[in-house]
């Protein structure tokens, strides 16, 4: 908040206005995050997690503000009642979009992580027994065949 001239207070910002066209935002890179991961886009996935996250960084002053005149005195009641109603309806969506994203992500690295145990169990070379010759003349460290292993998924 500044103080005009004529000594009215003015907000920095319209706390509903920034609620929303940062929801709406958000909202959207949520959506391209959400399509890039159904549709196996890796890298796409990380560059809209990423401008989720610079988008937060550069919102982050104006999102502090529109929240603390939620809480201010000098703020009209009005205005705060508005910026409250907002918040109240913004942020369980955001945090439900969050929660769905970070859902999907633990079972795409559950996914991953089983993919490459099985991969790696398979390509692992089966461990080779060796026999030891009894006797004078016999050859030590003879080789037994190596069992063979089969890839079930």
């Amino acid at each position: 908040m500044t103080n005009a001239p004529d000594g009215t207070i003015t907000l920095r910002v319209n706390p509903v206005e920034v609620l929303e066209s940062f929801t709406a935002e958000m909202t959207r890179l949520s959506e391209v995050v959400d399509a890039a991961m159904r549709e196996g886009r890796a890298r796409d996935a990380v560059l809209a997690a990423g401008a989720m996250q610079s988008l937060l960084a550069a919102w982050k002053s104006r999102l502090g503000d529109a929240l603390t005149q939620t809480r201010s005195k000098r703020v009209p009641p009005a205005v705060r009642l508005a910026a409250r109603a907002a918040a109240a309806q913004v942020l369980p969506m955001m945090r439900a979009q969050m929660r769905g994203l970070e859902a999907r992500i633990k079972a795409h690295r559950a996914r991953q992580t089983a993919i490459s145990a099985a991969l790696r169990a398979v390509s692992t070379p089966a461990p080779m027994t060796y026999g030891a010759g009894v006797g004078y003349g016999a050859r030590a460290g003879n080789r037994a065949a190596p069992r063979a292993l089969a890839l079930t998924v």
